[in-house]
């Protein structure tokens, strides 16, 4: 009975964690604020698959980032 409930754990963490990554790089893409933290929601074990649907239910309404805060970070 163990073995089944530790592969789901498993399963549901690599998801979360595949959906995080998705979500960070889409969020850098989209220029929103903080990007971070919405992969460190999703990392979050049982509340991450609450942000990942709050995430791309309102992906276009969230707050972008400011010319002036891009501007002040150093060019990469």
């Amino acid at each position: 009975m163990t073995e089944p409930v530790i592969l789901l754990l498993v399963g549901v963490t690599l998801v979360q964690l595949l959906f995080g990554v998705v979500m960070y790089f889409d969020a850098k893409r989209l220029d929103l604020q903080d990007p971070e933290q919405y992969w460190l929601g999703v990392v979050v074990p049982t509340i991450g698959f609450v942000v990942i649907l709050y995430y791309f239910s309102e992906r276009k309404n969230l707050p972008k980032q400011s010319k002036s805060d891009s501007q002040d970070e150093p060019a990469r």
